[in-house]
């Protein structure tokens, strides 16, 4: 570990101010290099804009901004697509257990509740009324904080491109099959220099939120109260989608050809 890391992960676990004053990004771990092609076996045109891995079901779900959820294994092989519509832009997994997964929308700003049983989005969570952007550059990252205090067992964390800043929401996944309230807890601002926010990740094991900034090719990592603890230049191009699994770490890459999911191995023993 460099010196400025050391000197900041002290400062973090003292619960000190860190405002860097000459911040410059990491290089991307070495050791963490080449990236593996997982996701070759995506349809021509692809777009990919998210990625999160389900535990229970030990798949891969990846998204489309056309509109398309592709389940796939580890290697990106048997790959199962179903047309749900809409400009989706992010992806989370929030009760394993359950048989939902939330998607994130970009225009009208919003969170689905998607069936993977029956393929059917069974509620819409409308976020309109705290995420302000053009229709281009609303809700384009999303992941959900679990808070086993938190009566529907965490929060959402929804990233806006048009400034960087991260709302958090409470939905009431747990606590009703129905409602579709949504209760704005608070607003992460945005770090300063970087605004286009593309996906986040939550890695439970570590307690650190992860984002990735397409335009800039960034990967922070944040305490969930967006306080940042590390940054690393981003190899590749177009990230759009974020996850990570046993330590390895998962890109989604949005080319207008055809997507693709870069698998970086032991991202995380690396560090």
């Amino acid at each position: 570990m460099n010196g400025r890391r050391f000197g900041i992960s002290i400062a973090i676990i003292l619960g000190l101010s860190v405002v860097p004053t000459a911040w410059s990004a990491d290089p991307f771990p070495p050791s963490a290099l080449p990236g593996i092609s997982i996701g070759g076996k995506l349809p021509a045109g692809y777009e990919t804009s998210g990625i999160v891995w389900h535990p229970r079901l030990k798949k891969f779900f990846v998204i489309s901004d056309s509109g398309t959820v592709t389940s796939m294994l580890a290697d990106g092989t048997s790959m199962v697509h179903l047309k749900v519509g809409g400009d989706l832009e992010g992806i989370t997994v929030a009760r394993p257990q359950s048989n939902f997964v939330y998607l994130g929308i970009e225009h009208p700003d919003s969170i689905r509740e998607l069936n993977i049983v029956t393929g059917k989005v069974t509620r819409t969570f409308d976020l309109t009324a705290w995420m302000k952007g053009a229709d281009n550059s609303g809700l384009e990252a999303l992941t959900f904080v679990p808070d086993v205090s938190n009566k529907e067992g965490g929060l959402f964390y929804a990233g806006l491109q048009a400034d960087g800043s991260i709302l958090v929401f409470q939905l009431p996944i747990a606590s009703s099959k129905t409602s579709t309230a949504v209760k704005h807890v608070r607003t992460i601002p945005p770090l300063k220099g970087v605004s286009d926010i593309s996906d986040m990740h939550y890695e439970a094991s570590q307690s650190v939120l992860y984002a990735i900034y397409d335009g800039a090719n960034l990967l922070r990592a944040m305490k969930p109260d967006g306080t940042l603890i590390q940054e690393w230049k981003l190899p590749g191009k177009d990230q759009e989608g974020i996850t990570l699994k046993d330590g390895d770490l998962y890109i989604g890459e949005d080319y207008h050809n055809g997507g693709d999911v870069i698998k970086y191995p032991k991202f995380l023993g690396a560090l």
